[in-house]
């Protein structure tokens, strides 16, 4: 008999409920059917979660060069903002809807 681990994880109610409905329909506990389950099924997952491609763009617009923010930062520094910021006449109450 191979070695045996013990590993406790937290399960989501809904598992949960499918772990207990099997146990109370099949010959086996619950921990048997999530070592059934793992064996049958865990390499299948972890093949299909691998990343064996590179993570595509989540947008097609270019990242900055190096350096570019820190420029853009140092731009807005040389710039009276506070003089800007206090020339800007605030919004009028809204009304209640």
């Amino acid at each position: 008999m191979p070695s045996i681990q013990p590993m406790p994880i937290r399960l989501e109610k809904d598992l949960l409920v499918m772990l207990n409905e099997g146990a109370r329909i099949t010959p086996h506990k619950k921990q048997e059917l999530i070592r059934i389950t793992l064996r049958q099924y865990l390499p299948a997952v972890i093949h299909a979660e691998a990343l064996s491609k590179p993570v595509a763009r989540v947008t097609n617009v270019r990242p900055w060069p190096k350096g570019a923010l820190a420029k853009a930062y140092k731009k807005i520094e040389r710039e009276n903002w506070d003089e800007i910021e206090a020339a800007i006449k605030p919004l009028p109450p809204r009304a209640d809807d």
